[in-house]
């Protein structure tokens, strides 16, 4: 799961072109790919201070700087970051797999449920909130719902790294529940 948290969400633009405020986005988006979360926080916050970003791209800023309260285990930070992230743009998938994420990790599964169902809702071939899904009932002790989403998980076809990422993992945990 922790590996989950990789996932980057902002398109790259071409760095040298762009406007010093998608500089600072782009900045934001390639501390996410280093996976460290003082790094992901530090460069995110400055480009939401520097100001001067775009509505998706604002989203999208918070969602990754949610990603490094989540290498942090920050939970309730990367929640308020996800939840400004979707207020900001309502219809990303990814923002509320993550918060998801992070109410598995609080045992609020009531919630966790909730942010997986819109994100499938917003994309329905969106592996990895089968994935987190079937996770989350492992959690619980839940082995034939984990065993569903994980083999739900295995029956999408997105070609997005997330997903192939995903349907690893989603056959990795199938096989150790199917042991």
């Amino acid at each position: 799961m922790k590996s989950i948290l990789r996932i980057s969400i902002l398109t790259a633009a071409a760095f040298a072109a762009a406007p010093a405020s998608a500089q600072t986005a782009e900045a934001c988006y390639q501390a996410t790919l280093r996976f460290n979360g003082p790094e992901i926080i530090r460069a995110c916050s400055a480009a939401l201070e520097r100001g001067g970003l775009q509505r998706e791209d604002l989203s999208i800023v918070y969602s990754n700087r949610a990603l490094g309260y989540m290498h942090q285990k920050q939970w309730d930070e990367a929640i308020a970051d996800l939840s400004e992230a979707l207020a900001i743009d309502g219809t990303n998938p990814f923002a509320f797999n993550s918060r998801g994420q992070c109410w598995t990790n609080k045992k609020n599964y009531e919630r966790a449920f909730a942010d997986f169902d819109e994100a499938l809702r917003l994309d329905a071939g969106f592996t990895g909130a089968y994935l987190n899904r079937g996770l989350a009932y492992q959690e619980m002790g839940d082995k034939q719902k984990a065993i569903a989403q994980f083999r739900l998980a295995l029956q999408q076809d997105g070609t997005r790294e997330i997903d192939k990422w995903a349907r690893a993992r989603a056959q990795e945990h199938l096989s150790e529940l199917e042991r």
